[in-house]
């Protein structure tokens, strides 16, 4: 497989978290991080089986 970060967007991953409310709950915190490994990884330019295998590390670790 090839190096994940090869495919990374060249925005910042963590750009607009600033945005993200101060009292939160951590599980409006957890929903937000999803959205954005989910929204990252749909920019990812992956073949489909690589793809595969991303998403299926993500939903093993509850992170998708």
């Amino acid at each position: 497989m090839a190096n994940l970060l090869d495919h990374v967007p060249a925005v910042p991953l963590l750009e607009g978290i600033d945005r993200w409310p101060a009292t939160a709950t951590r599980q409006h915190y957890f929903e937000l991080t999803r959205e954005l490994v989910a929204s990252t990884i749909a920019q990812m330019d992956l073949p489909p089986h690589e793809l595969a295998q991303v998403e299926e590390a993500f939903i093993g670790a509850g992170l998708l």
